[in-house]
């Protein structure tokens, strides 16, 4: 919450390493961070590729490939179609339509959760796993102005999960995905329909289904499984020297949210000898900007720690 570029740099003599994880709503934000940093570790491999065309040393290092934990329990395939996460409205609609067109479909979230292992063994049991790309929020957030786009799609984590575990998945697209399997091995889809009819065509073709799976799950053990991910991650980190980026100037809005943070670290009225002694701070933020935005920045800065103050008491008064 509170760590961002200018945090950062004051940190000497060590590696710093930026781990982003959904990315998207936060890539531009995430992208003036890791200037203060020497390697990025993006969870989709569409945003590494946009912090490389900046110029930053990025890898892709999906959060859920440990073959330990994630692994083929070899089972039987009792279950035609697996889908586990959040059941939002978008997925309930397709999880509707694929039940009324006579697929079986085990889901487990919202009320149902279950542990790892549990999931392990349920993934391993079944034919297909159904994966959702969309992002979940009502919009996507946009932190230089009004949301503009209602979802992305999303490189999700249960794809890496369902080749572990030895289960071919199938899902809605993702430009991410699109860049590390082909559709020979990760079937994707965009509608309701065209989910149907791959599910139909997979599970009335016993021998098709087998070699959509073994190449899908070949793919994630020999490229994407955490030992081999991680190799060129511990190279880049015991090089000497990383690529560095050399920003041409901090945007007014990272500036007023670096502002923010800074003054919510000591908030309470009890503190506010403290609080105004932030005030420092924010002038080796704001240093390098125009007078307009320094003027904002403290004018705003100053609203804040009287506001959140109050609030703060308030709270404790309670």
């Amino acid at each position: 919450k509170f760590i961002n570029f200018f945090f950062i740099r004051k940190i000497e003599n060590v590696k710093k390493i930026l781990v982003t994880y959904d990315d998207y709503a936060v890539h531009e934000m995430n992208s003036i961070t890791a200037s203060a940093c020497d390697i990025v570790l993006g969870q989709c491999p569409l945003s590494v590729l946009k912090y490389k065309e900046k110029g930053y040393e990025a890898y892709w290092m999906p959060p859920e490939n440990d073959k330990e934990i994630f692994k083929n329990h070899n089972l039987k395939k009792e279950i035609d179609v697996l889908f586990f996460g959040q059941i939002k409205k978008d997925r309930k609609e397709f999880l509707d339509y694929l039940i009324q067109n006579n697929i079986k479909v085990k889901s487990v979230g919202n009320h149902d959760w279950v542990d790892d292992e549990e999931l392990m063994k349920l993934i391993s049991k079944s034919k297909i796993v159904l994966n959702f790309s969309k992002s979940l929020g009502k919009t996507v957030i946009n932190y230089m102005s009004e949301d503009v786009y209602k979802y992305n799609y999303q490189l999700k984590g249960r794809i890496i999960q369902s080749g572990l575990c030895g289960t071919l998945c199938i899902s809605e697209y993702s430009p991410g995905q699109e860049i590390i399997f082909n559709q020979d091995e990760l079937p994707s889809f965009y509608t309701k329909e065209e989910c149907l009819n791959t599910l139909n065509k997979l599970l009335n073709d016993e021998e098709l289904l087998k070699k959509y799976t073994k190449n899908f799950s070949s793919k994630v053990l020999n490229f994407y499984e955490e030992k081999k991910n991680f190799e060129p991650i511990h190279a880049a980190i015991n090089k000497l020297n990383n690529a560095k980026v050399e920003l041409a100037n901090i945007p007014y809005w990272y500036l007023r949210i670096a502002a923010k943070q800074i003054i919510l670290k000591n908030i309470k009225l009890s503190n506010i000898k403290k609080t105004i002694f932030q005030f420092n701070e924010i002038f080796k933020v704001i240093e390098g900007s125009n007078l307009k935005s320094k003027i904002l920045i403290l004018a705003e800065s100053s609203l804040n720690m009287i506001w959140y103050s109050l609030l703060s008491s308030i709270k404790n008064k309670k």
